[in-house]
Parts: C-alpha cells; sequence; structure tokens
C-alpha cells in the first residue's frame, strides 16, 4: 500500500468492549510503515483546543440533563470542527486517519454523549458531516462483550448492537467485523477493503 496517494479516513464504531482500541493498535501498527503519517483520533477532532473530557465511568445511570439548545450548540461545534479538519487533512497526501468512535455515534448513544436532540434533526444535521472513507462496525457474541465491559444492561447491549447494525445497511463503505475472530483474519478484511476503495 506504500503507492497510495489518498488520505484514507477510517472510522470504527461499535458497543463497549467490542474491541475498537485493540484493533486500531494492531491496524496502525500493520499499516503505519505504509503511510507518511498516521493519525489517531477519539471521537471528534479537537483542532486548535484541548481534549478536556473526563471518563464518565458509568453514563447510563444518569438522566439526561443537556437542554436541547446546549445540543445544538455542540453538534453545530463539531460540525464546524470536522469540517475544517477534514478540509485541511484530506487535501495532503499519504496519511491514516483512524476515528475511535464518530460523530455519529450520537444516533446510537445519546446518553453517553448526554445529548438531547431529537433523531430525525440528529440525522438531518449529521447528514452535514463529512464522512470516513470507510466505517468498520464491531460485532462479538454478547456474552463475550458482557465479560470485557460491564457498564451496558443486556438490554441496552443489544439495543446498540441492533443500531450499529441498522446503521451498516444504510452505508456501502461500512463493514461488519467479528471480533471474536482471529486478529490476523479481521486485519486482512479491513486491509482489503481498504484497497477496494483506493484502487
Amino acid at each position: 500500500m506504500r503507492n497510495l496517494n489518498p488520505t484514507l479516513v477510517v472510522a470504527f464504531m461499535g458497543v463497549d468492549g467490542s474491541g475498537k482500541t485493540t484493533l486500531t493498535k494492531y491496524l496502525i501498527k500493520k499499516l503505519k510503515k505504509n503511510y507518511r503519517k498516521y493519525k489517531y483520533l477519539h471521537l471528534r477532532p479537537y483542532l486548535f483546543l484541548t481534549d478536556k473530557r473526563t471518563v464518565n465511568k458509568n453514563p447510563y445511570k444518569q438522566k439526561l440533563q443537556s437542554s436541547k439548545f446546549k445540543s445544538l450548540i455542540r453538534i453545530l461545534i463539531w460540525l464546524f470542527m470536522y469540517r475544517v479538519f477534514f478540509f485541511i487533512y484530506k487535501k495532503k497526501k499519504n496519511q491514516l486517519i483512524i476515528f475511535d468512535r464518530y460523530a455519529h455515534d450520537l444516533l446510537i448513544d445519546k446518553k453517553r454523549y448526554n445529548f438531547n436532540l431529537s433523531k430525525k434533526f440528529t440525522e438531518y444535521l449529521l447528514g452535514l458531516f463529512p464522512k470516513p472513507d470507510l466505517w468498520v462496525i464491531l460485532n462479538a457474541p454478547i456474552k463475550i462483550i458482557e465479560k470485557r465491559k460491564k457498564e451496558l444492561t443486556l438490554h441496552e447491549l443489544k439495543k446498540q448492537m441492533h443500531k450499529y447494525k441498522n446503521f451498516k445497511k444504510k452505508d456501502n463503505c461500512a463493514i461488519i467485523v467479528d471480533t471474536s475472530d482471529q486478529i490476523h483474519k479481521n486485519i486482512l478484511l479491513i486491509t482489503s477493503k481498504m484497497k477496494s476503495i483506493v484502487n
């Protein structure tokens, strides 16, 4: 893949415990020599701002507190940041940009992000966001995910997994990867899809 010129943006999505962090680390290790630069981002670009997020170990015990106005301002700021980021980096050559989660996770898990806009309006706004070249939706048997992460109830886990599968159906540039399979098999699947996109 060393001769590929375009910058490629790959977004990993999936429930907590689906294996996003592990798989992205292996993918970067596998491909970083083939790209001039690589960039790893969690959820969104920060540009000139500092990432001051704190980890909420169990966001599902809290009620939605953000007002609709605050949620609107937040997603508009995100939109600005995503657009500026893509404008700058998609012009550059031979870079690999990996997102661990993406803005569209707002549709899947409103509680995690304390987000309070309707689904229809959120979908409209997310339609204005630049898309990655490839969505990688991670999946695994529920019993395995439950052992890795215990924040989600079984009901919430099933609901989110269903939403991710439906999300994949709406986009041709998305693949589902079963992280209960061997890592090298999943990396091969992802890199093969990446090659088909740039060729």
